[in-house]
C-alpha cells in the first residue's frame, strides 16, 4: 500500500507529529488537519497538506475526504467533563465510511468514570458500521518533558498525584510508528484494540531517581496528596477543572489500574519500544 494518503488530527502536536512523521518515512501522503494551515509551519513537507479542520465547524469536515484512512485524536477541551467536540466528526465518518479509521483512546479508560469521553466515544466507535481498530496507549513517558518542565528543571520536584503505583509509560515516537503501521497494514485489524505500553512500569519515585541520575542534581517526587495539589493549583490561579481531570486520572496509577505490561507494541513495531529513560535523556539533555 505505498503513496496513500492519510487525514491526520492533531498533525502537530506531540503524537500526531509521530504520526506524519512515521507515515512519510513509509512513503505516504498526508493531509494535516488544523485550525491555522496557513500560519503553522511546524509540518514543511511536500507531501503534506494542510487543510482547515475544527471540530466546532462542520462545514470542515470534508476536507477530511478523499484519503485513505483517518487517525482521530479528541481536541483539547477546556472542560474534561464536556468534551464530546468530536462526536459530530464521527457522525460524519459514519455517513461516509473512510477505509480505514483509528481512534486515540487511553488505557485504564474503563476505569475513569469521573472523565467518559474516552468511554462514550469508544461506545460509539463500536456500535458503528466503521472499520475501525482502537487504540489506547499508556501514560506519555514525553509528559515529564511537556507538562513537568517547569517543576523539574525550576523546583527540581516532580508534583503529581500517582502516589505508589506503577505504570509502563509509552513513548510517543513507539506510538506514533504503530498508527502508521495500522494505517498501512495490507490487512487492516478491524474492530480490535491494541493497549500499547512500554516494556517496565515504573512509579514516580524512580522516576524521579532517573531524571536526578540525568541531571546531576536531586529530583525529588514530592507525591501530594488530592487536597494538598488542589490548594496548590488554586494558589497558582490554575482553573479547578484541571485538578478535577488530573486526580483521577492519575489516580489509575495510584490505585494500581494500569501497571501492566503488554506486548502490543512490540509486535506491531516489531522492536523493543524506547525504555523511559532514554526519552528522558533526549528531552531534559537534548540528545
Amino acid at each position: 500500500m505505498l503513496n496513500m494518503k492519510y487525514f491526520i488530527t492533531g498533525a502537530t502536536g506531540t503524537l500526531g507529529k509521530e504520526v506524519v512523521k512515521a507515515l512519510l518515512n513509509k512513503g505516504h501522503k498526508v493531509k494535516a488537519g488544523s485550525r491555522n494551515p496557513q500560519k503553522d509551519k511546524t509540518i514543511e513537507n511536500q507531501h503534506v497538506e494542510s487543510v482547515y479542520f475544527d471540530y466546532e465547524e462542520e462545514h470542515t469536515f470534508h476536507n477530511a475526504s478523499e484519503v485513505d484512512g483517518i487517525f482521530l485524536m479528541e481536541p483539547p477541551a477546556l472542560n474534561p467533563k464536556n468534551t464530546d467536540l468530536a462526536h459530530s466528526f464521527l457522525d460524519y465518518l459514519i455517513r461516509n465510511k473512510p477505509k480505514r479509521f483509528i481512534y486515540l483512546s487511553s488505557h485504564g479508560m474503563e476505569n475513569l468514570e469521573e472523565v467518559p469521553f474516552h468511554l462514550r466515544m469508544e461506545e460509539k466507535i463500536k456500535r458503528s458500521i466503521l472499520n475501525w481498530h482502537i487504540i489506547r496507549p499508556s501514560f506519555y513517558a514525553q509528559s515529564f518533558g511537556v507538562y513537568e518542565r517547569d517543576n523539574i528543571e525550576q523546583r527540581n520536584i516532580i508534583f503529581l498525584p500517582a502516589g505508589r503505583g506503577k505504570t509502563p509509560f509509552v513513548s510517543t515516537l513507539d506510538v506514533g510508528e504503530a498508527v502508521a503501521i495500522l494505517l498501512t497494514m495490507n490487512k487492516f485489524p478491524s474492530h480490535e484494540i491494541s493497549i500499547l505500553t512500554g516494556e517496565e512500569a515504573f512509579d514516580h519515585f524512580e522516576v524521579a531517581d532517573m531524571l536526578s541520575e540525568i541531571l546531576g542534581r536531586t529530583i525529588t517526587n514530592v507525591d501530594p496528596e488530592e487536597s494538598v495539589y488542589r490548594k496548590v493549583l488554586q494558589e497558582n490561579n490554575i482553573p479547578a477543572m484541571i485538578a478535577d481531570y488530573i486526580i483521577p486520572l492519575y489516580g489509575l496509577i495510584k490505585n494500581a489500574k494500569v501497571e501492566a505490561v503488554t506486548p502490543d507494541l512490540k509486535k506491531l513495531i516489531n522492536r523493543n519500544p524506547e525504555p523511559l529513560k532514554k526519552v528522558l535523556q533526549r528531552d531534559f539533555l537534548k540528545l
